[in-house]
């Protein structure tokens, strides 16, 4: 039964994800902070991480439907896109939100990318997907999306500067109150991202078995 469960999760998280961010592209008002259209949505996390998550979650879903056997590695895959959108939730949750507003962060598609398929996610890892275990060591590779997403936002603004209203270019705001308070948010929200990780391996039942 859980399986099933797992599976029919795996499979909305996966197809839901891709249609929120078509739903961005093509509907979206952009009225609101934090929306743009066409491929200029890439440059959220929130989409990144949704679309790196639904496509681990499609994939883990034919594993099931197939042989059932899932490996190591795609397990750790599992957590580190359920990881990714976990941040997306949090930074909404506890940042973006008191920010900006939970309307604007919970309108339209925003609603599947903020809050739905994260939180869907990983439930689905924590209480239904209980097969394979992840190494401790393997836990810091979730901790990759958010590392290589700052590495791109940081060099954007350094190439073309922090920027005004519309075209702004530290859309998110953490810089600011200066560069080194940012710099400190996004090793928080990194550090998150791997406590994330770590709750979700313990709390999914995805530790190592010790034998003596």
């Amino acid at each position: 039964m859980k399986r099933k469960i797992a599976i029919l999760m795996n499979l909305f998280v996966g197809v839901m994800s891709y249609a929120a961010w078509l739903w961005m592209v093509f509907a979206v008002s952009h009225g609101g902070p934090l929306t743009a259209g066409g491929l200029f949505s890439l440059k959220f996390f929130t989409v990144l991480s949704n679309l790196l998550d639904g496509a681990v979650c499609l994939v883990f879903a034919a594993r099931l439907l197939g042989s059932g056997w899932v490996t190591q590695r795609l397990k750790t895959w599992r957590l580190v896109g359920a990881s990714a959108a976990g941040l997306t939730f949090a930074t909404v949750m506890l940042f973006l939100g008191p920010a900006y507003g939970y309307q604007y962060m919970f309108n339209g598609p925003n609603f599947f990318l903020h809050f739905l398929l994260p939180v869907l996610s990983m439930l689905s890892f924590i209480l239904f997907e209980r097969e394979g275990t992840i190494p401790y060591r393997y836990t810091l590779y979730a901790m990759l999306p958010v590392l290589l997403y700052t590495i791109g936002y940081l060099l954007n603004i350094i190439v073309q500067g922090v920027g005004e209203g519309p075209t702004r270019h530290d859309f998110y705001g953490f810089l600011l109150w200066g560069v080194p308070v940012g710099v400190g948010i996004f090793i928080a929200l990194t550090l998150l991202t791997w406590g994330l990780a770590l709750l979700m391996r313990k709390l999914g039942g995805a530790v190592e078995t010790v034998r003596h």
